[in-house]
């Protein structure tokens, strides 16, 4: 899940990464631009559109192996029936 540090007062933002990387980037501006100082309205957030869980846009392995064997449980009880 991408993360960007954003400074307020100097209207800079780090590009997206993992939140240590942005972590990184907000220590090196608070100390080449702040001296060291944490400027008023900065912030650490996730990037708009991105999933909390990389994974969660893919459809679950396990619920897809379930749909097959629920179609294949009904097939099965749709022949025996003779429907």
């Amino acid at each position: 899940m991408p993360y960007v540090y954003r400074c307020r007062r100097c209207r800079a933002t780090s590009p997206p990464g993992p939140r240590r990387e942005a972590e990184e980037y907000r220590q090196q501006h608070r100390d080449s631009e702040h001296g060291g100082l944490v400027p008023d309205g900065e912030s650490i957030a996730r990037v708009a559109g991105s999933t909390p869980d990389p994974d969660g846009r893919y459809v679950s392995s396990g619920g897809l192996v379930a749909l097959l064997v629920v179609l294949a449980v009904g097939s099965l009880l749709a022949r025996l029936f003779g429907h």
